[in-house]
């Protein structure tokens, strides 16, 4: 028994040494390229993107973060990913460069939050996607943003017709509708703990409305005050089925076949949420596919189709063409993508804004002043999209969306790629040309780009009301941060964003190509980005037209002031978030909205 112990033993040593030995030779390798490219780099020990890295991270990371900073400061967030938009640009400065390579036994990543090199990767057309790190949206599926190459091209192709000048018109009409039910159930006591999901709830119902047209207003009023109840032959609601599956969305990728059979209650509610949501969506394919065969018009109507029946249409066989061009998998896969990413970002987003402007009272208040300006009393049920949604974006209402998009961004960082089949293709920094190998992948680093101090200065405009601005747990300071008048005049020098006087009706700015990208930029910009700024221009207007908020202190303590209750606040807005597939808040922040009286209410 000791010797076959023993010879286990030492076959595991040998394994273990060659692994090592091999990348040792493969890292001196990559690091004599590296250098050849001419671009500064920082020396990994692993892959950000390898599974041994992956797979041990949970051990190793509190062993790493115990070393003393001088010796890991320079690359262990660089194999951090859920840390990036924590660090900003603070990995850049350490470095000194804007863009940067990370060396490793694994090959290259491209880092970079310089607006040039941005905007080459996004126009560049030989620039791929990593379709293998992006495969994790395909749980039901093929996706637009989970596939590279033509077959993302094809599905682009299919569903851009969707978003139309007309569909945004009924985007703003139900986010009006939308809104008012929200600011109700906002105003009962105790709300602020269901915050999130509130507007969550909201976005995904004004996203099965205007894309999906299976569900209405009625089915909101119930969502909103959890009266909602399961559809027959279903164990969840659509909305529970939904958010189940991303609240424990790397599991069921990770574990899917497994779950079913796991002890834990939270795996088996997962892989519920997961064949719950199928089912729904199997239902919503049927339900559409048996309008499209009463009607036969689709082809004819695309200017009017919504965007379950362009992509359903697009798996069934035709007249003129037995073979469909989608398959099933595709067509749910597809489904799911634009249920997911069609809600979840604008619900994180708005939660954010109600929080930030709850931190930011004089700024709220001059916000509700334009918005008073603008819609001059007309009664809510008067807005459109032609004659409000423009006034609205170019006065304090846009220009917190999209300071609260610089400051709490969608994703983290973008990825590029350099086809592994290909040449390699070079990249202009500074002036001087520098070929990116085959297999690198390229990342923009948008939480840096965000808060790069040539392009995003902060003057003088952090709150003087932050004790402990230096504090790390509330970096990167996003209340503090927080200044929408940049996007629609010149500060004044020494003024803060809480004593500015607002400016309305500002034409507002346009940042360089480059250095605001929530949504990407280029040919593969989002094809929804529009369509979630009108949502979020509507809900807001109609939210904060209609309503104040404002951070709780305990009424029981006297020494709990309102700068307790915003330190409390700015930690939520920063330890309390955390990516996990969308940068999200975890922490309850306690607010109270009363409603705020108008002649038109």
């Amino acid at each position: 028994m000791d010797v076959f112990l023993w010879r286990i033993f030492l076959r595991g040593a040998t394994a273990l040494a060659c692994f090592i030995g091999w990348s040792l030779v493969c890292l001196l390798l990559n690091v004599r390229e590296a250098r050849s490219i001419g671009l500064p780099y920082v020396i990994l020990p692993c892959s950000l993107l390898g599974a041994p890295w992956l797979l041990s991270q949970p051990v190793l990371l509190p062993l790493l973060r115990a070393l003393p900073r001088s010796w890991t400061s320079r690359w262990l967030p660089l194999l951090i990913f859920n840390d990036g938009w924590h660090l900003g640009y603070t990995p850049f400065e350490q470095i000194g460069a804007d863009t940067f390579l990370a060396v490793s036994p694994g090959g290259f990543v491209l880092y970079t939050c310089d607006c040039d090199v941005s905007t080459q990767l996004f126009q560049d057309g030989r620039f791929g996607k990593p379709a293998h790190l992006m495969k994790v949206l395909n749980i039901y599926g093929p996706t637009m943003t989970g596939t590279d190459g033509p077959e993302s091209r094809l599905y682009r192709r299919l569903t851009a017709p969707f978003f139309r000048e007309d569909t945004l018109r009924h985007v703003f009409t139900h986010a009006i509708e939308g809104a008012q039910v929200l600011g109700l159930a906002l105003n009962q006591p105790g709300a602020y703990r269901q915050l999130r999901t509130l507007s969550a709830r909201l976005s995904l119902n004004l996203l099965n409305r205007v894309c999906f047209r299976f569900q209405t207003q009625e089915d909101l009023i119930k969502a909103l005050s959890f009266a909602d109840r399961p559809a027959e032959r279903h164990r969840m609601t659509y909305s529970e089925a939904m958010h189940t599956l991303l609240d424990h969305y790397q599991t069921v990728f990770l574990f899917r076949p497994f779950l079913a059979w796991s002890p834990f209650k939270h795996h088996r509610q997962a892989i519920q949420a997961y064949s719950e949501l199928g089912q729904y969506m199997q239902e919503l394919k049927t339900t559409t596919e048996s309008l499209l065969r009463d009607t036969e018009s689709l082809p004819n109507q695309k200017g009017t189709a919504s965007l379950s029946e362009l992509i359903v249409h697009a798996g069934m066989s035709t007249k003129s063409s037995t073979s469909p061009i989608l398959q099933p998998h595709q067509v749910t896969g597809n489904l799911f993508l634009f249920m997911f990413a069609g809600h979840e970002a604008n619900a994180n987003t708005l939660t954010f804004i109600i929080l930030l402007l709850a931190c930011h009272p004089t700024i709220q208040t001059a916000l509700q002043s334009d918005l008073d300006d603008i819609l001059d009393n007309a009664p809510p049920s008067d807005w459109t999209y032609d004659r409000h949604y423009e006034p609205l974006m170019n006065s304090l209402a846009g220009a917190v969306i999209r300071e609260a998009l610089r400051l709490f961004t969608v994703l983290p960082v973008l990825p590029k790629y350099v086809s592994p089949s290909g040449p390699a293709i070079p990249i202009v920094v500074s002036g001087q040309s520098h070929p990116l190998p085959p297999g690198t992948v390229a990342f923009v680093n948008t939480s840096a780009t965000h808060r790069h101090p040539h392009y995003w200065p902060t003057g003088n405009s952090k709150s003087k009301s932050l004790p402990k601005q230096e504090d790390p747990d509330l970096r990167p300071y996003p209340t503090a941060d927080f200044n929408p008048y940049r996007w629609l005049q010149t500060q004044p020098s020494g003024s803060s964003p809480d004593n500015q006087s607002h400016a309305r009706h500002s034409t507002g700015f346009t940042p360089a190509p480059g250095t605001f990208i929530p949504f990407s930029e280029g040919s593969r910009k989002c094809l929804g980005h529009k369509f979630a700024l009108v949502e979020l221009c509507a809900v807001v207007s109609l939210l904060f037209y209609q309503n104040s908020v404002r951070l709780l202190t305990n009424s029981e303590d006297a020494s709990d002031t309102w700068a307790a209750a915003r330190l409390r606040a700015d930690r939520a807005l920063s330890e309390g978030v955390k990516f996990n597939m969308s940068l999200r808040i975890t922490q309850d922040v306690p607010i109270q909205f009363t409603p705020r009286k108008t002649k038109a209410t």
